[in-house]
Formats: structure tokens, sequence, C-alpha cells
């Protein structure tokens, strides 16, 4: 009889030979060229931008919507409706708004919670009475809101909060039908002066590594936060302006209203 070690060998020069195989599967490893093929993808995919304006209509309206009629983009803007009724020149800006074609028109409150954000919120009933009182104001076409001084989510059946004040105003605007919309990166602005505190350059940088880490509410969308009273220069030296025309410089931006969101 042959021992199990001379049968062992056996079947070693006969696996060499080719006449019988032995059953063992190699790990598939996915080809280099489709790895390099998929990252080239995502890099052309398109990268959605929504520049995103609070608290209008105020001075600065004026030149926003001058901005946006020469360069044809799309953008959205959040109002308040006691701004609108505070004289003439804001009831103009408010119009110059509803016949921008590129302008989109959303629900920033009628009040502003009087500056008074954690009482306003402590009160949901009231707070989203104020959204509607708005809301019937203004007529808006869509029910997107946005909360005054809260950076909140509720679409598409994801939510993020900041702050726990507002989260059930929050969540009652969209129990009646609401999109709110957060943003994922502010162009801040100095308070009394209300200039830019980033240069253009620098926020632009900012938009441009959110995109490449995708360290946003959606991958591929990026929700930009600035205000009306930040931009009051003649659009040709507008910092709005030079902003667009370096996003414009990325064949994969693309200007969008957040009636849209997300791509």
């Amino acid at each position: 009889m042959r021992s199990k070690v001379s049968n062992f060998k056996c079947m070693l020069v006969l696996c060499t030979l080719g006449i019988i195989s032995m059953n063992v599967t190699a790990q598939p490893r996915a080809p280099k060229k489709a790895v390099q093929q998929q990252t080239q993808k995502n890099k052309n995919a398109k990268k959605y931008i929504y520049l995103t304006f609070d608290d209008g209509p105020l001075q600065g309206s004026e030149y926003v919507n001058k901005i946006i009629l020469a360069e044809k983009i799309k953008i959205s803007v959040f109002l308040v409706g006691e701004h609108v009724l505070m004289d003439r020149t804001m009831d103009d800006y408010y119009k110059y708004y509803e016949e921008n074609p590129y302008i989109d028109e959303y629900n920033h409150s009628f009040s502003h919670a009087n500056e008074k954000y954690d009482e306003f919120y402590s009160h949901t009933g009231k707070a989203v009475a104020d959204f509607q009182k708005n809301a019937k104001l203004l007529k808006f076409s869509y029910k997107i809101a946005r909360l005054p001084a809260r950076n909140m989510w509720r679409i598409d059946g994801r939510k993020r909060d900041d702050i726990p004040s507002g989260s059930k105003t929050a969540d009652s605007l969209q129990h009646i039908g609401y999109k709110v919309a957060g943003w994922d990166i502010e162009w801040q602005h100095k308070g009394v002066a209300a200039t830019p505190i980033q240069s253009v350059d620098e926020i632009y940088k900012e938009i441009c590594t959110m995109v490449e880490t995708n360290n946003t509410f959606t991958p591929n969308n990026v929700v930009v936060l600035l205000h009306d009273e930040m931009f009051q220069k003649k659009w040709e030296e507008s910092e709005l302006k030079q902003l667009i025309d370096k996003l414009r410089t990325n064949k994969n931006f693309v200007f969008e209203q957040l009636r849209f969101y997300p791509q």
C-alpha cells in the first residue's frame, strides 16, 4: 500500500503535468484601467452650484439683480416680507426680482424672527404662521423655505440641524409640504459695512475644495449662502461678478436654482 506522502507527491506531479486540476480560485482584481476610468468619470461629472441670497430685499438687491441679468445665470433668493413693506425702494427691488427670469424667490419668513431667534423658535406654531404670512403676502411659486439664522435641511426624507433651536419649526414646515434648505458654505460678511470677509479667490477655493471632497449635504451639489447687502457696487466692479467669472472657468460647474435640488 502506498503511503499518504507518496500519494500526495503523485498528485503534485499530475497537477504540474495538467492531467488534473486543483480547485483553487484566485480573487479577481479590478483592472487598473477600469479604476482610472471611474476616477476620471467622477472628475468629469457635473457639479451643481446653487448661489442663494438671504434677507432681501435690502440695499444691494438692485445690484444683485443687475449682475444676474447681465451674467444670465440661475440663482435663488430668500425674501423677508417685512423688508418688502419697508418702503417704496424695497418694493421696487422685490419687483425687480419677480421680473427677472433667472431668479427664483423663496420663503425666509415675514419677520426674520425680529432678530430674536431663540424666542421665535420656542413658539413653533407662531414661527410657522410667520412663514405662512410671508407666503400669502409674496405669493411664492414654490414651497421652499430657509429658517432665519439656522442651517437646517429637510429634503427628500433627509434632515440635518446645526443646533436644536428651530428643529421643530423645520419639522412642521416639512409636514405642511415645504422643502427646508440650509447651505454648505457661506461667503461671510462684516456686520455694519456688510463687505465680504473672504476674498473672491478664497471663497472660490473653498467651493472647489468642497466639490473635490464631497463635503456637502449632497455629493456634487454645493449650496452657497450669500446676502444681498454684501454687493452694493456696480456690477462691473462687484465681487459677485468676479466670483461668477471664476466659477465659469470650470467647465463642470453648472449654476442651478434650489427648486431643482438635488441633481
